[in-house]
């Protein structure tokens, strides 16, 4: 009996001693403190705690469970944070973390956290603003969002502003940016916000102008073009690229008899032998043309013509413009803009165009009209352009009467704006009369004279675009 009893005894010490020593290696290792939940997502959620003493750690173990899933890491004693990731939407999950020290463990810290509801994709449907000039009744935005309210701001204040909200007001001459945002909702995530560029036009009398050249044609009478801003160009075009009659079916060939200044005027006079013996070519019609190419180039900015025009069924006058790279860049790639062209078989219509080559390399215009009360032969009237880098609006008698944006064309790119490398264009100035020809149209049977008269052409800067060369 006595010696069972002394094994009892035995047997209890030991029992004791290995609890002991068992209390003792928990202890030995210190707990987490400060252990937080942070930044959680539908599938994130980042773990931060205080710094384990020096040497009191040689490893720290987080877990993440919900349920019998399980994600656990092992990190380095000097740890602080761990984000986990994969993680369940919208589930509960308990974050725990353990200082490691050999094969000892400490008390484990848990904190409970649920993650977000999984998000649904978010889009934006931005609908493309209409060009605005200054002066016009607020455009009214549309943007559609999968989910969450649409908020907009412009990136260009001093051009135009967000009124109450949806509503945008045009300010000032230039590109209006416009950016739609979507900051998403309970259901749907935030969306990528989305850009639009508006061009913003103003009526010449309020655009601010700096005179950067002209040719008001005050020199002599029966002087010609200064050779300064302008040569001749000669012919019936059959030595030119567009071929005999100028690729239109012309009538005439130019000459520099035709083109003399009298009383502050460019005169161009087309005639017939009968209606100016001393003025003859080729050609039963004897016109002219002057052109700046070579001597004076343009990028953007502001033209305007004080003409008028020539009587007679089969008058074609236009006051125009070319690339100046025509000669290395064929048109219509290289673009043409037609500030006016008349016909005298429409004697009150006069219209503007644009001239370039589509995506595919063929050549496509757009083209609109002013219509007149009265005949423009009549009387003086002065024919505009505001070339914008992606815009460009035609004006008669300071009105404006047509307006084409690049959007219109459907091009990455066009002729008027910058290339592919961010080159502005360069184009230079036409003026002349031709007789005949796909846009003029059969000439009066009785007809024998008529004349163009040009008082001036002058050429601005306009708020910073306009660039003479």
């Amino acid at each position: 009996m006595r010696l069972n009893k002394s094994i009892t005894a035995l047997l209890c010490a030991f029992a004791l001693l290995f609890t002991l020593g068992a209390n003792a290696q928990a202890v030995s290792v210190p707990k987490a403190t400060s252990f937080k939940v942070t930044n959680v997502t539908a599938n994130t959620a980042r773990l931060t705690w205080a710094k384990f003493q020096t040497g009191k750690v040689t490893g720290i173990r987080v877990q993440a469970q919900n349920g019998t899933a399980k994600k656990t890491k092992t990190l380095t004693a000097s740890a602080t944070s761990y984000t986990f990731t994969g993680l369940t939407g919208n589930r509960t999950y308990t974050f725990s973390i353990q200082g490691l020290k050999g094969s000892s463990v400490s008390a484990t810290v848990s904190v409970k956290a649920k993650t977000k509801k999984a998000l649904l994709y978010n889009s934006i449907f931005f609908g493309q603003p209409s060009d605005m000039t200054v002066g016009d009744e607020n455009q009214e935005l549309f943007a559609l969002p999968n989910g969450g309210v649409i908020t907009f701001t412009t990136s260009t204040p001093t051009k135009c502003e967000i009124v109450n909200d949806y509503y945008l007001k045009a300010i000032a001459l230039g590109d209006c940016v416009v950016i739609a945002s979507n900051p998403g909702d309970e259901t749907y995530a935030p969306a990528q916000s989305e850009t639009r560029t508006i061009s913003i036009s103003a009526p010449i009398g309020q655009l601010n102008k700096t005179l950067l050249w002209s040719d008001e044609f005050n020199e002599a009478n029966g002087s010609g073009p200064n050779t300064t801003d302008w040569s001749l160009d000669l012919g019936d075009g059959c030595n030119k690229p567009p071929g005999c009659g100028w690729g239109n079916g012309e009538s005439q060939s130019y000459a520099a008899c035709a083109m003399k200044q009298f009383d502050g005027s460019m005169v161009i006079t087309a005639s017939r032998p009968t209606g100016d013996a001393t003025c003859t070519s080729n050609r039963t019609w004897t016109s002219g043309k002057f052109v700046s190419k070579d001597k004076r180039s343009f990028t953007y900015g502001y033209f305007e013509s004080r003409m008028k025009m020539p009587s007679g069924g089969g008058t074609w006058p236009a006051f125009w413009l070319l690339g100046a790279n025509i000669d290395t860049l064929p048109w219509p790639r290289s673009g043409e803009i037609d500030i006016m062209e008349y016909a005298g078989n429409n004697p009150t219509r006069s219209t503007s165009a644009i001239h370039y080559a589509n995506s595919v390399g063929a050549h496509e215009y757009k083209a609109g009209g002013f219509n007149s009360p009265t005949a423009l032969s009549d009387e003086y009237h002065t024919y505009g352009l505001l070339w914008l880098p992606n815009e460009v609006s035609f004006f008669v008698d300071g009105k404006l009467t047509t307006k084409f944006s690049k959007s219109d064309t459907g091009l990455t790119r066009w002729p008027f704006g910058p290339n592919s490398a961010n080159v502005n264009p360069k184009m230079y100035l036409i003026f002349n009369l031709a007789m005949g020809g796909n846009y003029g149209g059969s000439i009066d049977s009785g007809l024998t004279k008529s004349q163009l008269f040009i008082d001036y052409v002058r050429y601005y800067n306009v708020d910073g675009y306009g660039t003479l060369y």
